[in-house]
């Protein structure tokens, strides 16, 4: 079929012009048009007339044989003498197939010839059948006729006309149902003015207008404006000649009737129209016919009208942009225009209303910006409305951008709004904001002080008059209206919104130049221009810059008066006055002087400044120090350390002080120093000081004498000591620098010096021990601070003097300070020893309990001197001190005189009196008699000295021990014996001293042995000692702690042996690391530890495991510590002793060793011991499961006491190992505290670098053990840490990729060698692959497959950053997945992983230099190839052959079940893929092939392969072998099939590869029963199909025949018919608008042939729902041809139901069809359509009609007749109101506050009886109405979703 309006040859193909179904056999007759019922009787027994309707119907068959344009005329001639041959009949027969083949004669394309003949057939018919016929039968002669005018050519046209006022205007009033449509068919003749048809079209509608009801014809106009746009240029030229001017509201109510919201919503549809032409019409008829008037048409009405209008500006048409200011401003006398009154509300209104909606998209959104700068050109209109409307603009655009809304592309238009906006609008809206909105009264919304904020980040404030005029005084204006806060006393109040304000002054300092707060910014800088301070009273004339010549004249009639700041102004009243933001006093009105503002600048601005802010500082520091401030702490800080930054900022711009009286003063410097050390908070004191220092140093406004002073440092030097305590850690670092800057500025006086010095001298003891600690912290700390060499030298020589001093507290001190151990000693003989054993002291065994064990312990039952015992071994410390090895070698040979033995005998145990002991003897047994005595409960007096006596002895037996070269055994034993009793009981007492003291006693007696051992008999010369410091008791992997002997003395390791592995000596060790009051010794404990491990090598599982455990418990719980220390909500509240960050680098070094040791001692092991068998075979009574805590540590199944290496033992552990240390790592990320303050990150910045350069040297010892080991564990953490990890069948997946970036940190560990061990490790677990290098090791400690290897080598490789490291792996990669290939049967589960990991390093390294080379492309790709086969022939196989149930079936599945111990480690669920899906392991795997097909190799194949040939080769077998058996399977088509067709789709060359399967499958009769989903894939397959063969249309319509099939059912026949149908419409579905355009005649052709068939045929429903597709895809215009054909079916079938009561189900569902086809034709409104509207409905234009259910009686409307009936007629038994009346209601009554857009009422899929739609008949035109006049616009998501559920079979509509 020809488009309308395009040229025909003289021959054209009219079959589809004129074939029209006849009314079927089968089909009820139609309703007798013409003639009333009574009448038609009549005639029906008049044997003339039949014989006359005979003749009509005989020449209206002979239309059929027409086949092309030269055989319509004498079809013509014969209809005509048909008529003619019986005038006497004013009735024609068979008039509905009489008018429908009429109305199909006026075809555009037919020449104009036959359409005049045609008219001339009309023009007899009208005439025959009179005018009272004719208004009955109206709907069937006017259909063809008002359509016509616009292609009619000037020949025919008078016809036309003449028809119409002949035989149409005597009407009148019976023209109102058909009115709409008339004007619709007469508008298109007013195209051209001047002409003559254009007067003649002119005066026949003005005819038509007094005819009928005036108000009513308007009305129509006004719905032809909204709902038709090709006929709005028409109308316009219409109405400017016709339409009275509207000033008053008679005029309103003569032309609009009662509701003038029609014809506003006309004017704003037409004026927002595409057409330059028409927007220019509209505008010229807005101003000449309907000024802008009060109270003319309601409010909301102008609104409407406005926000539209104003978006002509848009246009960026000066035309456009004249008549739309003519309009707004109205008719104005004088040559100065004022904006005012009801257009400048409602434009106001209307801009706001834009502002505040809810769109998403990016133009609308745009749009009320870009009106602005339109508006701007425009200055009378554009200034007061932005003035009105700005803050809702910026309100408005923070919401977009807050919200991700399109935000950069919204600041980058409403940039250039701002640019072009007076600066003084912009701060004066801004600081009325302030002022009418901050403080805002709680429960309020503050929105000032956001907005200012938004402001400030999102533009570029360039412009100079803002720098240095505007946003000063802004600053100060912030300033002033929170000191009237803080004058109020409310400071707490608004507290949250004081430190907005104080946050928005930092950020309005970074916009104001310096030269701004320059002392001489007048002689050194131009200044801007001066700012003029508009005024807005209606009394005070507007003194802004002049912008015309205009106002020029005006200007020479005003002075100016200049205003300058000066001191001794209120800054306030100044700026209040500047931006009116207060009403002004009568006197200070003066219509003959403009006000100019020189603003507030320089040393002014800065003085200003920085009194507000001082003042503010004294208010805030005085809540701070009172009661209510220590509820708000936390605002409190953010305040203070705000207003200290903005002191510090003005102050440098402060002029430099030359005298006394320049300095800074005032009462706001005290408070800070009299805060810095009363305010509890030390963020507050940081600020406070760190201001304080940097105004007295850097900046000297501050006079030094204000800190430099022992009155007023002190206080402030004590507070930051506290925070020095361990409960502080987390302020240590600061606190050090904060000490030390306030040395910086005491150098002279050094008083902060002296008080440190001080606190290390305190008479407290417990005061004084915690000043050494916090002074140890301080100097550690203080390392990387620069400073000379004489800082703090005094403290430094205190810790010095306390190594020496009496009291053993300070001794302990400062050899944990120092860490010193070079001290030798000497003794007297004789008096010393009588002393020592002095019968008056007497002493008597007891037993206490320590963990359920009894232990002995010794008292005092009687005083003693216990000063003379301390004596006694002061002074054999000193004679040891001078004399030194000889005094030992004496010692050790001399012996005691025989008759002291009685004294000595029963102590030292002699058993002859004649054989003395040696004086080594006694002193040393001696000293263990004293430590291990205790005063009784009843001598608490000698406790302190009884300490005492205990440090000089231990120090003693250490002394002597530690430079002798032997000693006896059985002495040896006693010592190690009686030092780990009193140690265990010195832990459980909380006596560090002592312990420390035995500590040394130990690590000397260990050094003793070494040294022994080098020689199998004593030195002939005492040995050099060794000393311990420090650094010596850190080791690395490097060099083992305690392997590097090689033999030892039997006798002297099996004395240690034997203790060691005591189940006591492992208790003391326990409770030593992990009592809270034993970590100030945990460094001695530790390298004591590290000395014992040599002779610990057969008690690893008894002593090594217990302390590796311990020391694991110990540093989770230190991780938990700086969680809480950093994490915590209250930090400066003292609580329960917590972990350190030393500690924590103490536990990590012991670990490093204990696993160094454990894992490079081959010997290590464990031996049966007879002595401690039975206490180990028992446990550990007091410490159930010590082995069992945090660490699961986990032995192999053996005997207690066999033979067991621990290097197995910590490997098969190393899982928990590595996560304690992943997870330490992970406390150090930034991002687990998003809030924390600068002071305390850099704190843990600074400990976390330590932490993790530890950890780094532990993995890496780790690493180098057991590489594969190692690796293995980080495999399984990073599962557990990502459970998704393995379900390759999920969506995309998003790694966290923490533990892999530890393993990557591991110094030394590259790429190349995670790759090689992961590699070696698939091979360990692949059966039938040999490892490379050793045997298979056993046992295995992950529980991983090599399925899950794999995928972790697939993540890894995408983890890699560079595809150079890529470059590497290649060559191993590639021989290690050759070797699949020789057992491919064996290996089958595993070929979907290696395709994984293949396709990942193929893609990446296609983009390397390396792929360039042929050779190594050409290997890669062939090995690829094979991989994809192999996947592609398991995909494909069946399963009957049973080739993959014969593999163990831990093979398929993902990940192993992991024992329940070890949870670190253990998945979500431990169940496999094919369990928790309930399908089979096969499916599984073959499902997971598909989606890596999917997802990977098919997007990525082109790229890596690149060879077409290769690429169609390889989609010719995936074809052959899955999809195309999916497609056919019986059970359904897998849906991975679909989404691999459709990923094959998009790769252009393939198409011949897939094109029959894909469109057999498309043929099959199951197609249809599928989802959305599904449907949404075959579109895209369909439309590829369609656009690669356009001939494939040509065939599916071929496939569609009228005819019956031979061999088929008649019902089978029609099922195919339909569904053929339904898939012409799927195809036309898929395609875009006007796609199918040139096959639109044949669809059309075969659409009327299929009209043909009977009703009852299942192919009519199609028919409807092809036309439903047809109206969504292709334009209206070229449907005008198919309308008379549709009316002339939707005619019948609405008059079978109106005639015939008997209802038959196809008829039922057909009519539904039907219904629904109209329903989407009103919703989509298009304008060639809507001529035909009226024949189903009226225009519900009344009221009445509007609220009645059928009106006021509309007999032409066919929906409002087949409504009236059924609303009329009884309801039958058993019928309810359905769903689909529900879901009709809905759409009639939209919810209020959403946005209308309109949507078909009919949803349902089939009806039962007609009268389920008579909600629908009753009220279908009330709703079209309503979406009309709220101009909404189509749902188009709804309606695609409805019309793709009705082709789908079953599926519901989600809404």
């Amino acid at each position: 079929m020809a488009e309308p309006g395009s040229s025909s040859s003289p021959r054209i193909n009219v079959a589809s012009q004129f074939l029209s179904p006849s009314p079927s056999p089968r089909t009820p007759p139609p309703q007798a048009w013409g003639s009333s019922g009574s009448k038609n009787r009549e005639l029906n027994n008049d044997a003339r007339y039949r014989k006359y309707a005979m003749l009509v119907e005989r020449n209206l068959q002979s239309f059929d044989s027409v086949n092309e344009w030269a055989d319509v005329n004498p079809f013509l001639i014969k209809i005509m003498k048909s008529f003619q041959a019986y005038p006497q009949y004013t009735v024609i027969p068979r008039s509905l197939t009489v008018a429908k083949r009429l109305a199909q004669c006026l075809n555009p394309a037919i020449p104009a010839g036959v359409h005049g003949k045609t008219l001339e057939v009309y023009a007899y018919v009208l005439q025959t059948i009179g005018p009272d016929q004719l208004a009955e039968d109206i709907v069937l002669w006017s259909y063809g006729l008002f359509p016509f005018l616009q292609y009619a050519s000037l020949s025919v046209k008078p016809q036309l006309l003449d028809i119409y006022e002949k035989y149409y205007m005597p009407l009148k009033d019976r023209l109102k149902p058909c009115l709409k449509s008339f004007i619709i068919g007469l508008l298109p003749g007013l195209d051209e003015e001047g002409t003559e048809f254009f007067n003649k079209v002119l005066k026949v509608i003005d005819n038509l207008r007094k005819a009928v009801d005036e108000t009513f014809f308007f009305q129509c106009m006004w719905l032809i404006l909204i709902t038709s746009p090709p006929h709005r240029g028409f109308a316009l030229q219409y109405l400017k000649r016709s339409m009275p001017v509207l000033t008053n509201t008679e005029d309103v109510a003569f032309v609009l009737g009662d509701d003038a919201g029609l014809m506003v919503r006309a004017f704003s549809a037409t004026v927002v129209d595409s057409q330059l032409l028409v927007q220019r019409d509209m505008l010229d008829l807005m101003v000449v016919h309907f000024p802008i008037c009060d109270e003319l048409i309601e409010e909301n009405d102008l609104i409407i009208l406005v926000k539209a209008a104003v978006g002509v500006v848009l246009r960026k048409d000066m035309s456009l942009n004249r008549r739309l200011y003519a309009w707004l401003l109205g008719p104005q006398e004088g040559e100065k225009k004022v904006f005012d009154g009801s257009a400048k509300t409602a434009l106001i209104a209307g801009l706001q209303s834009i502002l505040l909606s809810d769109v998403e998209e990016l133009q609308e959104n745009q749009k009320p910006y870009r009106v602005f700068v339109s508006l701007l050109d425009e200055w009378d209109i554009g200034h007061p409305v932005i003035e009105a409307v700005f803050l809702d603009a910026l309100r408005s655009l923070k919401r977009h951008v807050d919200s991700g809304n399109h935000g950069a592309e919204l600041i980058q238009t409403a940039t250039m709004w701002i640019d072009m906006t007076d600066p003084y609008l912009i701060w004066k809206k801004l600081s009325e904001a302030i002022y009418d909105n901050f403080p805002a009264e709680p429960g309020k919304e503050t929105y000032a002080l956001d907005l200012a904020m938004f402001f400030l980040d999102s533009f570029k404030l360039s412009d100079e008059e803002m720098q240095h005029i505007h946003i000063p005084m802004f600053l100060l204006f912030l300033l002033t209206r929170i000191q009237d806060i803080v004058a109020k006393d409310r400071l707490l109040m608004y507290a949250d919104q004081v430190d907005k304000a104080l946050l928005l002054c930092s950020m309005l300092f970074r916009h104001i130049p310096a030269s701004v707060f320059a002392p001489k910014v007048v002689q050194q800088l131009q200044a801007p221009q001066l700012s003029r301070a508009p005024m807005s009273k209606p009394s005070t004339p507007t003194p802004s810059v002049s912008r015309g010549t205009s106002d020029n004249v005006e200007s020479q009639q005003t002075k100016t008066k200049i205003i300058t700041f000066h001191a001794g102004m209120s800054a306030k009243e100044y700026i209040e006055e500047f931006y009116m933001l207060r009403p002004q006093k009568a006197e200070d009105v003066d219509s003959s002087t403009t006000k100019e503002y020189t603003g507030i600048k320089g040393q002014a601005l800065t003085q200003v400044a920085l009194s507000l802010i001082e003042d503010f500082i004294c208010n805030a520091l005085d809540v701070c120090m009172g009661d209510s401030g220590k509820a708000h702490t936390q605002i409190l800080r953010s305040m203070i350390q705000k207003a200290c930054k903005i002191i510090l900022t003005l102050s440098k711009y402060r002029t430099p002080p030359n005298t006394p009286e320049d300095y800074f003063s005032g009462p706001w410097i005290e408070k800070m120093r009299m805060a810095s050390h009363k305010v509890d908070d030390f963020v507050i004191i940081d600020a406070l000081v760190m201001t304080m220092v940097e105004l007295t140093v850097d900046l000297k406004v501050i006079p030094p004498n204000i800190l430099d002073n022992r009155e007023h440092m002190r206080p402030i030097v004590d507070r930051l000591w506290t925070f020095l305590a361990e409960d502080y850690m987390h302020f240590h670092l600061r606190a050090s620098q904060l000490i030390w800057m306030l040395r910086d500025v005491t150098v002279m006086s050094h008083e902060v010096e002296t008080a440190v010095a001080s606190y290390l001298v305190s008479e407290n003891t417990k005061t004084r021990i915690d000043s050494f600690q916090k002074f140890g912290v301080f100097w550690r700390l203080s390392a990387d601070i620069q400073h000379d060499a004489v800082a703090f030298v005094r403290p430094m020589m205190l810790m010095l003097d306390s190594l020496s001093s009496t009291n053993p507290s300070n001794r302990r001190a400062g050899e944990t300070w120092i860490r010193n151990n070079l001290i030798s000693y000497s003794r007297l003989l004789d008096p010393l020893l009588l002393v020592l054993y002095d019968q008056t002291i007497v002493r008597q065994q007891t037993e206490e309990t320590f963990h359920n064990e009894y232990f002995p312990v010794y008292y005092y039952i009687r005083n003693f001197n216990q000063a003379q015992v301390q004596y006694v071994f002061n002074a054999l410390l000193t004679i040891f001190r001078f004399g030194g090895i000889n005094f030992l070698w004496s010692i050790r040979h001399s012996k005691i005189p025989v008759d002291m033995v009685p004294a000595v005998a029963e102590i030292v145990g002699c058993t002859d009196p004649k054989v003395p002991p040696t004086y080594l003897d006694c002193f040393v047994r001696s000293a263990l008699r004293f430590i291990e005595s205790e005063p009784a409960s009843d001598y608490k007096s000698m406790l302190s000295l009884n300490e005492e006596v205990h440090m000089v002895a231990a120090d003693f037996l250490q002394s002597i021990i530690s430079k002798i070269d032997f000693i006896d055994t059985n002495l040896l034993a006693i010592i190690y014996k009686t030092a780990i009793n009193k140690m265990l009981y010195c832990i459980n007492h909380g006596r560090l001293d002592l312990q420390n003291r035995l500590l040394h006693l130990l690590n000397a007696t260990v050094f003793m042995e070494i040294a022994y051992t080098k020689k199998n008999h004593p030195p002939a010369h005492p040995p050099q000692n060794a000393a311990m410091t420090r650094d010596a008791s850190i080791s690395t992997f490097d060099s083992s702690s305690g392997s590097s002997q090689s033999t030892r003395g039997d006798t002297n390791e099996a004395v240690f042996r034997t203790v060691g592995s005591s189940p006591l000596f492992v208790k003391t060790v326990f409770d030593a690391l992990s009592v809270p009051s034993n970590r100030p010794i945990l460094q001695s404990w530790m390298d004591f530890l590290t000395v014992a491990l040599p002779f610990l090598t057969n008690n690893f599982r008894r002593v090594l495991l217990p302390v590796i455990q311990c020391l694991c418990d110990q540093i989770l719980r230190s991780r938990a510590c700086l969680l809480d220390a950093y994490g915590g909500q209250d930090k400066n509240v003292a609580g329960s002793p917590s972990l350190t960050d030393q500690d924590l680098m103490i536990f990590l070094a012991g670990l490093e060793k204990l696993l160094t040791f454990s894992l490079k001692d081959a010997r290590l092991g464990e031996e049966a011991d007879s002595v401690h068998k039975q206490e180990w075979s028992d446990g550990l009574r007091g410490k159930p499961g010590l082995v069992a805590n945090v660490l699961s540590i986990e032995v192999h199944p053996s005997d207690s006491f066999q033979e067991n290496k621990a290097r197995d033992t910590v490997l098969f552990n190393i899982v928990g190992i590595i996560q304690i240390f992943v997870e330490l790592w992970s406390v150090f990320d930034r991002k687990n505290f998003p809030d924390m303050p600068e002071t305390e990150d850099v704190s843990l910045q600074f400990v976390g670098d330590r932490v993790r350069a530890r950890v780094k040297r532990i993995l890496l010892g780790l690493y180098k053990a057991d590489q594969s080991k190692v690796t293995e564990a980080f495999v399984d953490l990073f599962l557990a840490e990502n459970p998704n990890a393995l379900d390759v069948e999920g969506q995309k997946f998003d790694p966290e990729y923490r533990t892999i970036d530890i393993l990557s940190a591991i110094p030394g560990v590259s790429p190349l060698a995670i790759f090689l061990t992961l590699i070696e490790s698939i091979r360990v677990r692949t059966q039938g692959m040999t490892p490379v290098g050793t045997k298979r090791p056993s046992p295995r400690i992950s529980k991983a497959t090599d399925i899950v290897m794999l995928r972790f080598l697939e993540i890894y490789c995408t983890y890699l950053p560079s595809s150079d490291s890529l470059v590497e792996v290649w060559p191993s990669c590639l021989n290690f997945i050759r070797e699949y290939f020789p057992q491919a049967t064996n290996y089958k589960y595993a070929f979907p992983s290696v395709l994984r990991v293949m396709t990942v390093l193929c893609d990446r390294l296609s983009q390397t230099v390396y792929f360039e080379d042929k050779k190594i492309r050409r290997d890669a790709l062939d090995l690829y190839q094979r991989v994809l086969e192999q996947c592609v022939l398991i995909a494909g196989r069946s399963f009957d052959q049973g080739w993959i149930r014969s593999r163990n079936p831990q093979d398929l599945e993902i990940l192993e079940g992991i024992d329940d111990s070890r949870e670190y480690a253990r998945p979500p669920a431990s169940n496999t893929s094919a369990e928790r899906t309930g399908r089979t392991k096969e499916e599984v795997l073959i499902q997971q092939i598909l989606v890596s097909l999917c997802q990977m190799v098919i997007p990525s194949m082109r790229k890596i392969l690149q060879d077409p040939e290769r690429v169609t080769t390889s989609i010719t077998n995936l074809m052959y072998y899955v999809v195309a058996p999916s497609l056919k399977s019986r059970v359904g088509v897998n849906d991975s099939s679909v989404d691999l067709l459709c990923e094959i789709s998009k790769i252009p060359f393939v198409y011949r590869t897939w094109r029959k399967e894909a469109w057999d499958a498309f043929l099959d009769n199951r197609f249809f029963a599928m989802g959305p989903a599904a449907a949404k894939k075959w579109r895209s397959l369909v439309q590829t199909a369609m656009v690669t063969e356009k001939e494939r249309l040509t065939e599916l319509l071929s496939r569609m025949s009228t005819s019956a099939m031979m061999f088929a059912s008649r019902d089978q026949d029609s099922l195919n018919r339909a569904l053929m149908l339904r898939r012409l419409a799927f195809v036309i579905w898929c395609g875009t608008v006007d796609q199918y355009l040139p096959q639109l005649p044949n669809i059309q052709e075969k659409l009327v042939e299929l009209l043909k068939l009977p009703s009852t045929e299942l192919v009519h429903p199609e028919i409807y729902l092809c036309l439903r597709v047809l109206l969504c895809r292709i334009s209206s215009e070229h449907l005008n041809n198919f309308w008379p054909v549709l009316l002339t079916e939707l005619i019948q079938l609405f008059d079978l139901f109106l005639t015939d009561e008997n209802e038959r189900p196809e008829q039922v569902n057909l009519f539904l069809s039907a219904c629904k086809f109209l329903d989407l034709l009103f919703v989509l409104d298009n304008g060639h359509c809507f001529i035909h509207q009226w024949i189903f409905i009226s225009d519900a234009i009344r009221k009445a009609v509007m609220h009645s259910p059928m009106g006021e009686g509309m007999p032409h409307a066919l929906m409002d007749r087949l409504g009236k009936k059924l609303f009329e007629e009884a309801p039958f038994d058993g019928y309810a109101v359905s769903s689909g009346d529900q879901q009709q209601q809905q759409q009639v009554q939209p919810r209020a506050g959403t946005k209308t857009l309109k949507r078909p009422m009919l949803t349902m899929r089939s009806i039962q009886s007609v009268r389920e739609l008579e909600f629908f008949l009753t009220h279908v035109a009330q709703y079209v109405y309503y979406t009309t006049y709220t101009l909404a616009k189509p749902d188009t998501q709804f309606i695609e979703a409805l019309i793709e559920r009705d082709m789908l079979g079953g599926i519901g509509l989600e809404e």
